[in-house]
């Protein structure tokens, strides 16, 4: 029965839709590993994406150390500069990333690894808290901690697509 199943699907594929299967997979791993024109673009938005959050936050830090506070997190004393310190890493990292310099890269996904944490606990805790991941932007547009959590799930995929690119360029290994 399995024989006959597989002899029909055989004579059920067109030919040319496998030709035209593997002409758009071998499209795709070119742009997605052997384009560096694609790859600059990705990391040109990510580093886009974080100069904008951080120089979103650094705008108002006290607005970002209130957000900071309802986390339950970082001791009074220690808000002021947590609420300008990180938002600085992370346009720097964002700048340093639109500029090709060296462990731009490695930062942001430092960075991303955190957020990601901080937002599953406070799913896990049920807080009622917004994300401030853009400061009052986000504030003002209501999006809630879950939307948060996809969207640095994301960020951090394209992190890993960037990494993955580079070792691929530096000879196809992933030391």
């Amino acid at each position: 029965m399995r024989e006959l199943r597989t002899a029909s699907f055989k004579k059920a594929v067109n030919p040319g839709a496998k030709v035209m299967l593997w002409s758009v997979l071998a499209f795709l791993r070119r742009l997605f590993f052997q384009s560096p024109w694609f790859c600059s673009l990705v990391r040109v938005l990510l580093g886009g994406v974080f100069a904008i959050a951080g120089g979103a936050k650094l705008a108002a830090p006290r607005a970002f150390a209130r957000i900071i506070s309802a986390y339950g997190f970082v001791p009074e004393e220690f808000l002021v500069p947590v609420a300008i310190g990180l938002p600085a890493i992370e346009l720097l990292a964002g700048l340093g990333l639109l500029f090709n310099i060296r462990g731009s890269l490695a930062v942001v996904c430092a960075l991303l690894t955190c957020f990601l944490f901080t937002l599953g606990y406070a799913i896990r805790k049920n807080l009622d808290v917004d994300c401030g991941c853009f400061s009052q932007m986000e504030i003002d547009a209501g999006n809630g901690l879950h939307a948060a959590f996809l969207r640095d799930l994301g960020l951090i995929a394209t992190t890993f697509y960037l990494i993955a690119w580079r070792r691929i360029r530096e000879g196809g290994r992933f030391s």
